[in-house]
């Protein structure tokens, strides 16, 4: 994906983590519409300046490839979890940060304020940090 195409989603009102999960939907074989609402309640690092949500899209998408879906299936909860911290030093290296309030310089706390800061610019570089974990992903997936 492209960031011209990452804009045109951040436009339409989709975040980041929808905008990763959704760029991988097919590879996982998930509809558009499934990744855009799994991934719905992770953006703007979960507005709390927690992981980015870009990096928190990515993760879901390595759960749903790698995850462990039977009990004690300690073998996929291995991979998931290496594949975790994999994607999180790369996604890191690349951004020099992790945390969305690091990424974006500011606390984003709630709905309204996501909007205000919106309106302000704070988001200008989400899209490359999407286009990053879209990178590392694909390569992962």
């Amino acid at each position: 994906m492209e960031e011209k195409d990452v804009q045109r989603m951040f436009a339409e009102g989709y975040d980041c983590s929808q905008i990763v999960l959704s760029a991988v939907a097919d590879k996982l074989k998930i509809s558009r519409d499934d990744a855009l609402a799994y991934a719905s309640g992770l953006g703007i690092g979960l507005c709390r300046g927690s992981i980015c949500g870009a990096a928190l899209g990515a993760v879901v998408a390595l759960g749903i490839r790698y995850g462990n879906v039977s009990s004690g299936d300690m073998v996929s909860k291995a991979t998931v979890f290496s594949k975790r911290e994999e994607f999180l030093k790369r996604f890191e290296e690349m951004n020099g940060k992790l945390l969305c309030k690091d990424l974006i310089g500011v606390q984003v706390s709630g709905l309204d304020d996501m909007i205000m800061r919106s309106a302000e610019g704070t988001y200008v570089n989400c899209p490359r940090y999407c286009v990053n974990a879209i990178s590392v992903l694909e390569s992962m997936l």
